[in-house]
């Protein structure tokens, strides 16, 4: 007899007064029984269960509840307005390892960070990098912003994405904490707000989560990538090492996601290529007014540089060779997605392929 069977006596005990005795029809009722799954070398992974009915994955969720998917329906449960329910909206493969691998590399800033190897730094330097931590603060919170907002439209079927995400934005919660202490732990503090171009155009993408995922992850999160990898080759001291070295590893996950979710969707959707080109033409012009923008052009020199008079030289041919490096990677990506840019890249980006 199974340790959940109801026994005979529990079966015909007189209820306490005022309550009812217990039923059982809920016990037969499952879609699939008897299914056991072992750990692997790695442990019992996310994408471990996905057995039987259990790993099916339909294109289209047409359950609007919270049902978890292998899960029997309810009768009678009210609907829930979930907006996106095609698996081309917001699936990845590699969804369920990036769980995976998120929870597994979490990073503490209030203790991991050797803060006490912070090092005085030239004025003109501490100020260029607490403008820079309060951009990416701002890149932060924007990132933070439209996965939670999307989420929340996501249907149940695609859980490996939704709890993916949910890793995320905790990322972006770190990362808001780190930079914020970066720039008040050095004599520094924050510098002025961004006029946020690019934010705006993200949080305003109303298309669906595939559209903020080609202006999030495509474009400025590639541009993202070389410029924190620019902070962690000029960083200067271990605390910013670690600091910029623990961000990329967190970026470099959401990437994966979005560029996962983008070829996805650029091959499963019809139109779906076609879309994205048209989003790109319009947000190149965007990203490349952002990119203009004197701030950060002179903040990323001067830490190139050294200073200010550094800056001027080597530190701007150092940033210019980042965007170059940024484009060219870009342009790579979109090739890959089968939406090739090179032609037809926005005019005041393709300057900076020539200098």
């Amino acid at each position: 007899m199974s340790e959940n069977e109801p026994t005979k006596d529990s079966a015909t005990a007189k209820p306490i007064q005022g309550v009812p005795n217990p039923t059982y029809e809920w016990m037969g009722l499952t879609n699939e029984w008897g299914i056991r799954v072992k750990p692997g070398e790695h442990g019992l992974r996310l994408g471990d269960v996905n057995v039987g009915i259990y790993g099916e994955v339909p294109e289209r969720w047409e359950d609007q509840t919270r049902r978890p998917r292998g899960a029997l329906p309810r009768p009678g449960i009210p609907p829930l307005p979930y907006s996106l329910r095609s698996k081309h909206e917001m699936w990845a493969d590699c969804a369920a390892n990036l769980y995976e691998e998120a929870i597994q590399r979490r990073w503490i800033p209030a203790t991991e960070v050797p803060w006490d190897l912070l090092a005085e730094l030239p004025e003109d330097v501490e100020r260029s990098v607490c403008q820079i931590c309060t951009e990416l603060s701002q890149c932060a919170n924007t990132e933070l912003e439209i996965i939670t907002y999307w989420q929340d439209q996501m249907s149940y079927g695609y859980f490996e994405v939704k709890q993916y995400l949910a890793t995320a934005t905790f990322d972006c919660a770190r990362h808001l904490e780190v930079l914020r202490k970066r720039a008040l732990s050095n004599g520094g503090g924050l510098g002025i707000e961004s006029r946020g171009r690019v934010n705006r155009m993200i949080l305003e993408s109303s298309g669906g989560w595939t559209e903020a995922v080609v202006y999030l992850y495509l474009l400025r999160g590639t541009y993202l990538t070389r410029l924190l990898a620019g902070l962690l080759e000029y960083a200067h001291n271990d605390a910013e090492s670690y600091i910029y070295s623990h961000m990329l590893e967190d970026h470099a996950r959401h990437l994966t996601y979005g560029y996962d979710h983008l070829k996805y969707a650029a091959t499963h959707h019809k139109g779906g290529a076609a879309i994205m080109r048209t989003l790109l033409a319009i947000g190149e012009g965007m990203f490349a007014a952002e990119i203009e923008d004197p701030i950060v052009k002179s903040a990323m020199a001067i830490i190139f540089g050294g200073g200010i008079e550094g800056g001027r030289t080597f530190g701007m041919e150092r940033y210019l060779l980042l965007i170059r490096e940024f484009l060219q990677d870009y342009l790579e990506l979109c090739s890959w997605l089968g939406v090739d840019r090179e032609e037809t890249l926005h005019p005041k980006l393709k300057q900076y392929l020539e200098i």
